[in-house]
């Protein structure tokens, strides 16, 4: 399918599914719940506790879909051992039946609220899959549900490839035990941030994990795979109407790196919104209408300088660090981006294609949206991504 060519009606289409699936119902809670295992004795992956949450008719899918919150052990920013949760949702399919296994890493989110096991109508990708027969494994990643008492690792490529892991691992042992059957396949996907966190999980499978995680094919979009590159975009920007996304960047680094840098880094007037605005409570527009969108009002000169020259810098230091866009998939990949972002530049993903042909990578590939912005091509890159996992899917 050309992306380009898709149709208003497939626009619809998910449009409603996305509205539809908001609907629980059903009372198909009927799952054996394993006993809590001593803190003690837990490893990274293993399934602490599971509730059911709800079941949803997918709008024009086969199946229905059982959804439920895992919660499973895993490891923080400092590899210390936390709790962690995510969605599973599984399609309703006949008594042994197998379906491939997807794990759907979402999107930028500021709320706790939004996370997928807090609202399972808020990640449209997760439906939209798991309607189509596949199961589908979604972590909430560090720092919202079960996790909010530390502050999300935003776009923090070890931490999002191994609360995904631990989720993939935990979301088996809880199909083992009701006897639901997967096939050998394993897909990814995920979009914005989920981009990222997507071609992060991938690399660290196949670099750390090969033994365990085979990836059948992965369809990452609008992930700021160049995290050096995407931070100058922004600061090169004089008028900028989301500042909420680089500063949930900076924030994040400079908690997890410890580098205390916000006085540095932000003007007088910013720095306590900065210090205090990510913690889940508020949405990315609130937290904009705090700041300013003049980049120039917003940052202090000397970094703004720093970050766009040659010279080094904790932040920038750490930031190159997390670009996960210079290595080679072996599994057919395929990238997403609208050349009119504004949030996320077109040209990093661009250059990550480029990287991953030069390093050998020989099916990897770029799909252009037809609408422009972030926001609107998230609908187009979640049914252009069904249709290139139903190119290698079986027992769909």
């Amino acid at each position: 399918m050309n992306i380009r060519k898709l149709h208003f009606f497939a626009f619809l289409q998910l449009s409603l599914i996305l509205f539809l699936t908001a609907c629980g119902g059903g009372s198909s809670n009927d799952f054996t719940e394993p006993e809590d295992p001593p803190a003690s004795e837990l490893n990274r992956g293993d399934l602490i506790s599971s509730s059911f949450i709800s079941n949803n008719q997918i709008l024009l899918r086969p199946y229905s879909v059982d959804s439920y919150k895992i919660i499973y052990s895993t490891v923080d920013t400092n590899n210390n051992q936390i709790n962690a949760s995510g969605l599973l949702s599984i399609p309703k399919k006949a008594l042994g039946a197998k379906s491939p296994l997807v794990s759907y890493q979402h999107g930028t989110i500021f709320t706790d609220a939004r996370a997928p096991s807090n609202d399972i109508s808020s990640i449209q990708g997760i439906g939209v899959l798991a309607g189509a027969g596949y199961i589908v494994s979604s972590p909430d990643y560090l720092g919202y549900a079960e996790s909010t008492a530390i502050l999300h690792p935003y776009v923090h490529a070890d931490s999002l490839a191994s609360a995904s892991i631990d989720m993939l691992r935990a979301s088996k042992a809880f199909l083992a035990n009701q006897n639901i059957e997967i096939n050998d396949q394993l897909f990814l996907a995920g979009y914005s941030e989920g981009g990222y966190a997507t071609i992060a999980l991938q690399r660290e499978l196949q670099n750390s994990f090969s033994s365990e995680f085979t990836v059948t094919a992965s369809a990452a979009g609008a992930g700021p795979y160049s995290l050096l590159e995407s931070a100058r975009f922004f600061a090169n920007l004089p008028i900028n109407n989301n500042p909420s996304y680089m500063s949930f960047v900076i924030k994040a680094y400079d908690t997890i790196y410890s580098l205390d840098q916000i006085d540095e880094i932000y003007q007088a007037p910013f720095r306590d919104i900065i210090n205090t605005s990510f913690d889940g409570s508020r949405s990315g527009s609130q937290i904009d209408a705090l700041l300013t969108s003049t980049t120039a009002d917003l940052f202090e000169p000397e970094f703004l300088s720093i970050l766009q020259g040659s010279e080094s810098h904790p932040l920038k230091d750490a930031l190159a660090l997390n670009n996960v866009f210079d290595w080679r998939p072996n599994a057919p990949t395929r990238l997403y981006h609208d050349v009119q972002d504004e949030i996320v530049p077109y040209s990093n993903t661009v250059k990550a294609l480029e990287s991953m042909q030069a390093n050998g990578a020989t099916d990897v590939s770029l799909r252009t949206c037809p609408l422009n912005g972030h926001v609107a091509c998230a609908v187009p890159y979640v049914l252009d991504a069904l249709s290139f996992l139903n190119t290698y899917a079986e027992d769909l």
